[in-house]
């Protein structure tokens, strides 16, 4: 009998190549905006982040985000422009980018095969469909969660109940969530009773007030603890 009956997974930063991704769109806006700076890529990273980290806190909501951040990108760089149209060309180029990190579609592949798996998400619905769509991993899942549609964000737990009730009303603790957010992806574990697998490719030490049920550096080493049988 295997250990669990279902698989959660984080996209972006765990299966999802969100930096090669947002690198390539950010391209494109500062190209279109004419900004010579070769930092410029670097600053909007930083403003976004922060912007991310307010969504989180429930500061901002996702509708704002989209804005406030090229308002502040565009603030910096004393350009005069409508940062609702800029943040738009941003999530269309965004959109486009479905590139996986290495050994992403085979992990999910092989969990696939004897358990269903979903993809619990923070982010825009129309650039997370457009790019995980876009992406192989997709004939994989079972279920997608996007905080876009649900009007609420990891780590309310409410992301992981949704998800574990599109994959049929799985008991919580009879689940896994894999993410590499300690905020996002461990602590929407955690609120929701379902075990945690850290991602961690960096070998960061996790504070001792997160419950870490599994630890990995390779996306590669998920397939073995999700498909564990218990004893």
């Amino acid at each position: 009998m295997l250990t669990y009956d279902a698989i959660l997974i984080d996209a972006d930063d765990t299966l999802l190549d969100f930096r090669a991704a947002e690198k390539n769109a950010i391209s494109e806006v500062i190209g279109a905006l004419g900004i010579a700076d070769p930092q410029a890529g670097e600053v909007y990273s930083r403003i976004n982040l922060a912007c991310w980290k307010e969504f989180e806190r429930g500061a901002m909501t996702q509708a704002e985000l989209r804005v406030r951040r090229f308002g502040d990108f565009l603030k910096f760089y004393g350009i005069s422009a409508d940062p609702g149209e800029v943040g738009e060309r941003f999530t269309d180029a965004l959109s486009r980018q479905g590139m996986l990190l290495p050994g992403a579609l085979e992990a999910v592949r092989a969990i696939a095969e004897k358990l269903p798996v979903a993809l619990v998400t923070n982010g825009i619905s129309s650039v997370q469909h457009g790019r995980i769509d876009r992406s192989p991993i997709r004939p994989y899942i079972s279920a997608l969660v996007i905080s876009g549609e649900q009007g609420f964000q990891k780590p309310d737990p409410r992301m992981i109940f949704r998800a574990l009730e599109l994959l049929g009303s799985i008991e919580p603790g009879r689940a896994l969530m894999a993410g590499d957010s300690l905020t996002s992806d461990v602590l929407a574990a955690n609120r929701a009773g379902v075990d945690a697998c850290w991602y961690n490719p960096s070998g960061e030490i996790a504070p001792a007030e997160y419950k870490i049920r599994y630890e990995i550096r390779d996306i590669r080493e998920l397939p073995d603890i999700a498909l564990a049988e218990k004893f």
